[in-house]
């Protein structure tokens, strides 16, 4: 019953200490969800490659994985999504539009408490 703010780019350690996370990129919040739902569903590119990055046993002695490219200038932020630049989803509307951050829902369209993405192709994260 104790609130905590946890600055950091290591989800293997947010996951023993929080009960919900929000993940940021570029000074915006872009996901949110309770700790083992994002850890099962990741519904945003940027939480997938902090969670990919993650070194695991069963990967012993292979290269450990890391997001291409470079953190933005938050001076020059790039048009539409900040993460664009970065992300292997991108799409034309990526480049143009900020997405808000929306409610994520099951493919039937009911609604998964507590989540939420700022991602244009949330559904294709989520869903796979």
């Amino acid at each position: 019953n104790m609130g905590l703010i946890l600055i950091t780019h290591d989800l293997g350690v947010v996951a023993d200490v929080a009960d919900k996370i929000a993940v940021m990129y570029a000074g915006r919040i872009v996901e949110t969800a309770p700790v083992h739902e994002i850890y099962k569903r990741p519904a945003h590119p940027y939480t997938r490659g902090l969670l990919d990055s993650i070194p695991r046993l069963d990967q012993k002695g292979q290269e450990l994985f890391a997001i291409k490219g470079l953190p933005p200038n938050l001076l020059r932020l790039p048009t539409g999504c900040s993460f664009n630049p970065r992300c292997i989803a991108a799409q034309d509307i990526c480049r143009s539009e900020i997405p808000v951050l929306q409610a994520v829902s099951e493919q039937d369209g009911s609604e998964l408490p507590g989540r939420h993405s700022a991602c244009h192709f949330w559904k294709e994260q989520i869903h796979g």
